[in-house]
């Protein structure tokens, strides 16, 4: 049976991170290894989730990434600014992509577990994010919850074609 680990991304997981975000581009946006690289440079956690055996764990595949940024990051993403310009204490989740064969397994909660230890221990109060109503993610709205996110906010494009549930929880 295989085992995950999560851990910090590195530059050799990048080809991997970008693979996974392509998947998922309808939910996300789009990334090639210059914008991953820049964003883990500015980012406050980056970390993976990768199967690994005791033989070879340096030679896993990548199942899942995790994105996040801490106030006042050099980061100019609409969404981010928006809570940037609201909250002093957080972190502000951009992305959180898991493998498709993988969803269900439970690795998206071992990265959320991670990131809300992380904040714990460096007494950080929230954890923001946001996911979209329109085109909607149920699936997102559901794992959301669990973690006790509260809708703040909403935030839409000129043409209302996508629109954002902008979220919040306590993580202390």
């Amino acid at each position: 049976m295989k085992e995950f680990i999560v851990r910090d991304a590195t530059l050799n997981d990048f080809d991997q991170i970008k693979h996974l975000n392509d998947d998922f581009v309808d939910f996300t946006s789009p990334m090639d290894l210059a914008k991953i690289e820049q964003l883990h440079n500015q980012s406050g956690y980056h970390k993976v989730i990768q199967s690994c055996s005791n033989e070879n764990a340096h030679d896993a595949k990548i199942s899942g990434f995790l994105l996040a940024f801490a106030p006042s990051a050099d980061y100019q993403s609409e969404n981010y600014v928006w809570f940037d310009r609201r909250y002093r204490n957080f972190m502000y989740v951009d992305r959180i992509v898991v493998d498709r064969t993988k969803q269900g397994a439970g690795l998206g909660k071992r990265l959320y577990d991670d990131l809300f230890n992380f904040a714990r221990k460096r007494k950080i109060a929230h954890i923001c994010c946001e996911y979209n109503l329109i085109p909607a993610n149920p699936i997102s709205a559901a794992f959301h919850s669990t973690y006790g996110f509260q809708q703040v906010g909403q935030l839409s494009n000129e043409a209302q074609t996508k629109i954002v549930s902008m979220q919040i929880a306590n993580a202390m």
